[in-house]
C-alpha cells in the first residue's frame, strides 16, 4: 500500500469513527434513561432507593408558597417530570445537531398519506377492545366509571397530563433519535433494535400488551423512516393513549 492510500484509508477510518460517535452516544443514552426509568418507576434498591427521583410536576409547583394554595396543581400530579426532561428536554438539547426537523412536519404528506393514516387511527381504536375482551388487560386497566363527574374531570386531566408528561418524549427518543442513530450504524436491520427495545421496557406489562407494543413498534418504525416523518406514529399512539383513559372513565 503507498503512502498516499495509507493517508486515505486512515483519512476515511477516522471519518467513519467521528460519524459514529454520535449515533453510538444516542443508543447508549437511550437504553440508560429507559433503565433508569424503570428502577425509578418501580422504587428498586440498586445500590439506593431510585424511588427518590420520582418526581411530579406538581411535586415542585407545590414548593412555591404562592402557588401551593391553588387545587389546579392536583392536575399534574401525575406528570412525570424525568420522563419529561430525560426523555424530551435534555436529549433535545444535547443532540441537537442530530435531528431532522423535516420529520415533524405535515408540510411533505401526499393524500396517501392521510388516508393511510385514518386508517391507522381506527386501526388504533379497534385494537382497545382488547382492554375489555382480556381478562388479564381489564384488571390490569381497572376502570373508574363509578365515581362522581368531578372526580372524573379530574381523572381525565391528570392522565391527560400525565401522557403529556411522557409521550412526546417517548416518540422523539425512540422514534426519531435512536431510529435514526440505529441506521446511521446499519442501513439494514438496524432500525428493528427499536421495537427490541420499546418491548423490553414493557416486559413488565401484561403480555398482550408487550405484543401490542412490538407489532405497534414495528408499524411505526417502518413507516417513519420510510415517509422520514414522526407525525403519524406520534398521533396515533396519542390516540389509543386517549382512548384508553375514555375506556377507564366508561367501564
Amino acid at each position: 500500500m503507498t503512502t498516499a492510500a495509507k493517508k486515505i484509508q486512515d483519512s476515511n477510518e477516522t471519518e467513519y469513527a467521528t460519524s459514529s460517535l454520535l449515533p453510538i452516544t444516542i443508543i447508549i443514552y437511550s437504553i440508560s434513561v429507559l433503565y433508569i426509568d424503570l428502577l425509578i418507576t418501580f422504587n428498586t434498591h440498586l445500590f439506593f432507593s431510585w424511588g427518590i427521583f420520582n418526581f411530579t410536576l406538581s411535586d415542585v409547583l407545590y414548593k412555591f408558597p404562592l402557588l401551593k394554595h391553588y387545587s389546579f396543581i392536583t392536575v399534574f400530579d401525575n406528570f412525570d417530570l424525568y420522563k419529561f426532561i430525560f426523555w424530551l428536554i435534555l436529549p433535545f438539547i444535547l443532540f441537537n445537531k442530530f435531528i431532522d426537523f423535516k420529520w415533524f412536519s405535515i408540510k411533505y404528506w401526499q393524500k396517501q398519506d392521510y388516508i393511510i393514516f385514518l386508517v391507522f387511527c381506527l386501526l388504533c381504536l379497534l385494537s382497545l377492545v382488547f382492554v375489555i375482551l382480556s381478562p388479564t388487560l381489564s384488571m390490569f386497566y381497572q376502570g373508574v366509571g363509578s365515581i362522581s363527574t368531578s372526580q372524573k374531570i379530574q381523572f381525565f386531566l391528570q392522565q391527560f397530563f400525565w401522557i403529556i408528561s411522557w409521550l412526546p418524549g417517548w416518540e422523539f427518543l425512540n422514534r426519531h433519535l435512536l431510529l435514526r442513530a440505529c441506521r446511521q450504524l446499519s442501513k439494514g436491520s438496524g432500525w428493528f433494535f427499536v421495537p427490541i427495545l420499546e418491548t423490553l421496557y414493557h416486559i413488565f406489562k401484561p403480555m398482550l400488551e408487550m405484543f401490542g407494543m412490538f407489532i405497534f413498534s414495528i408499524v411505526a418504525c417502518l413507516w417513519s423512516q420510510k415517509r422520514e416523518n414522526n407525525l403519524m406514529a406520534f398521533f396515533c399512539h396519542f390516540i389509543i393513549e386517549i382512548g384508553l383513559i375514555f375506556i377507564l372513565l366508561t367501564t
